[in-house]
């Protein structure tokens, strides 16, 4: 076709383009793209468009000489967009330069220029084409979010051909995308957002949504003064008044919207949906004549552009109908030639749009997503099989534990009944006097009898006492309090005692403990340093140690048992 195919899709798609080549980023690549990007923007944003491409040219020419591929490819770019006349030429280049590269953003963004020029000549199916090479391209590449800017120009086109449905999806997990990632998130690509999910549900007859998306983008667009868009969201709001069917207050704002538009659209292409809304309206409003009118304005606009709009072409059951009641038989023979004649037209571009949709975007991203649902599984089962073994691990550990606790426990039951027996032993033991007539039989030592016997006496006396509780003894001082050289001492404690001097006051202080906390309730209150230095030790990790030592359990639950 000669003409534009919907100016306003077009404008949309351009839109969203321009945004995108101002912020696609992808680890180092992307940052140099980055950078060679804003610096080519920043040389050119305030000169006039003619010395933009002598700029760009000369910057090309640089890039060119230092065989900076990714520097030509931004030329190419910024080319793309300026230069109307040669943006196929840049674009291809853009593409034979960067294909294969590996770029996030390029080839991509070569195959969505020309799939932009395509759309505006009105040839949708070549910008369908281009568009899946786009996206296929910024997939390969994992550029996430030209892939779903990509996906939303596909949204437009499905919207185009009538799955409304579909594209309402695509439509609004775009949204989602840009309110989740600020970076991609600017007002203006917002708006052109919401105006496609207003002008989706207007003519999907979803009112309510419709109405939701029209109002939030009216308030959008005045908060940034994005005049474009607030044009189309008055026209559609004047459409959404026809169809709930408040008749003057669409015409208000359908020509308000269409005075807007006129300002920008030389093509007329939206202005023909308003004249068509007004027509309605006026017929609506038993006005035939004045509707007529402005259903005659939507047939010149088609016969000048041949663009076919879809919901605008019951345009002729009109004209035909008021041709026939004015007995106009040329009238009636014209509008049905011109009904055919872009009927087929619409025909053709919405079956090729519906057919290629379908088998080259949704069963492409159909097999991507039971790929994408295969490894999910694959990796679910590897997870199964690594929690399963996890579990086992972890069920045994604590089946160790478990056992480990039980025999410690009962162990300790055991040592705790065996102190107590030993406890009651010794107090029988006490209440008998012991008389040493005779030394039992050891190692000879080179210590007098008589000697060994004294110094047994007096140890069994000092055994008696409580002064080892009371008193910091070393071997030197018992030796000294028992009138004997600690040479003696410590032989006659090893050989009759069967422990060093340190292990023999350890013994004696632990089992004048375990004799109080048996006795003495009180005592069984105080902390474990306090009765540690009660019995005297000189601090409650060397009482604890000790008492573990000769008990094989720890004073803590000794009391706790003798408590209970």
């Amino acid at each position: 076709m000669s003409k534009k195919y919907w100016l306003l899709c077009y404008l949309i798609v351009l839109f969203v383009f321009l945004e995108q080549i101002n912020g696609q980023s992808k680890a180092s690549n992307a940052t140099q793209e980055v950078s060679n990007f804003d610096r080519l923007r920043a040389k050119i944003s305030t000169l006039p468009d003619s010395v933009k491409i002598q700029t760009l040219l000369v910057s090309l020419n640089d890039a060119k000489s230092q065989a900076d591929t990714l520097a030509m490819a931004d030329v190419y770019c910024f080319l793309s967009t300026l230069n109307k006349e040669k943006q196929l030429s840049y674009a291809d280049s853009l593409i034979s330069l960067t294909k294969g590269k590996g770029f996030p953003t390029y080839p991509a963004l070569g195959y969505l220029v020309k799939g932009n020029v395509y759309f505006e000549k009105g040839n949708r199916k070549k910008a369908l084409d281009f568009y899946l090479n786009a996206s296929n391209s910024a997939k390969e590449n994992g550029n996430e979010s030209l892939y779903r800017t990509l996906k939303f120009n596909i949204g437009l086109l499905k919207n185009a051909s009538g799955e409304r449905e579909e594209a309402q999806i695509i439509f609004e997990e775009y949204l989602t995308f840009l309110k989740k990632n600020p970076e991609y998130s600017k007002p203006l690509n917002i708006n052109k957002v919401l105006f496609a999910l207003a002008d989706s549900y207007i003519h999907s007859r979803e009112l309510d949504k419709a109405k939701f998306y029209t109002n939030e983008g009216i308030i959008e667009t005045l908060k940034v003064k994005d005049s474009t868009t607030y044009s189309y969201l008055v026209v559609t709001s004047g459409i959404h008044q026809y169809l709930s069917k408040k008749y003057i207050r669409a015409i208000d704002s359908l020509q308000k919207g269409k005075d807007l538009i006129k300002q920008f659209d030389k093509e007329e292409t939206r202005v023909a949906t308003c004249d068509y809304y007004i027509a309605r309206s006026y017929n609506d409003l038993g006005d035939t004549e004045t509707s007529i009118k402005f259903f005659k304005s939507v047939d010149r606009i088609f016969k000048e552009t041949e663009n076919v709009i879809p919901e605008l072409m019951d345009t002729y059951n009109y004209l035909i109908k008021y041709s026939k009641s004015k007995q106009d038989a040329e009238g009636q023979i014209e509008y049905i030639n011109t009904l055919l004649r872009l009927d087929s037209i619409k025909h053709a571009d919405q079956l090729y749009l519906t057919k290629n949709i379908n088998e080259k975007y949704d069963t492409v991203e159909l097999i991507a997503e039971k790929e994408k649902l295969i490894d999910q599984l694959q990796e679910e089962t590897f997870l199964k099989r690594d929690t399963i073994l996890l579990l086992i691990i972890i069920l045994a550990i604590v089946l160790a534990l478990a056992i480990y606790g039980f025999r410690r426990s009962y162990l300790n039951k055991k040592r705790f009944e065996r102190l107590l027996t030993a406890q009651k032993n010794r107090e029988s033991a006490e209440t008998k006097p012991t008389i040493i007539t005779e030394l039992p039989k050891k190692e000879e030592l080179d210590i007098p009898k008589d000697v060994i016997a004294t110094v047994l006496k007096k140890l069994q006396n000092f055994e008696q006492s409580d002064k080892f509780s009371k008193k910091h003894y070393t071997l030197n001082s018992l030796a000294k309090e028992l009138q004997t050289n600690s040479a003696y001492l410590s032989k006659i404690i090893n050989v009759y005692k069967n422990v060093n001097f340190a292990n023999y006051l350890n013994n004696l202080r632990i089992d004048y403990a375990v004799a109080q906390l048996t006795e003495n309730k009180s005592l069984r209150s105080y902390t474990i340093k306090a009765i540690a230095e009660e019995v005297g030790f000189k601090n409650a990790q060397s009482f604890s140690s000790a008492f573990y030592k000769k008990t094989g359990i720890y004073p803590s639950y000794f009391i706790k048992k003798i408590s209970n």
